[in-house]
């Protein structure tokens, strides 16, 4: 049988035979199904951050200061914490999350090569 690449980006390739990304490898008869994963990121230490700097705010004198720079920077710990998106892939041996990225177009074009390359395979 012939190889018949569906995509290939940077360390990802998906063909009629294989899907590789991160280094792994993983034979295409193997997957039974491919899903979109989805994970939010902790925003823990930024709530902290915020917190202790409203308490830190409510002095005087350096700790003014001490807590608005908190707050700044649990503000920017916020809004710069970005939500990961990943292909799970299932296979006999269980699920796996085969890649992922903060750009969720890369997944959807992965997830639609490796639905090709399955219906394509028979």
């Amino acid at each position: 049988m012939e190889e018949f690449i569906f995509f290939s980006l940077e360390g990802i390739k998906v063909s009629n035979i294989q899907f590789i990304a991160d280094g792994l490898s993983y034979a295409l008869q193997d997957v039974i199904a491919v899903e979109h994963g989805m994970t939010e990121p902790s925003r823990a230490f930024a709530t902290i951050c915020i917190l202790a700097g409203v308490f830190l705010f409510l002095f005087e004198d350096i700790f003014m200061y001490v807590g608005g720079f908190a707050i700044a920077m649990g503000i920017v710990a916020w809004f710069s914490a970005k939500t990961k998106y990943a292909v799970v892939i299932h296979t006999p041996s269980g699920e796996h999350q085969a890649f992922s990225s903060e750009n969720s177009h890369d997944i959807d074009r992965v997830i639609r090569a490796l639905n090709t390359a399955i219906i394509h395979r028979g």
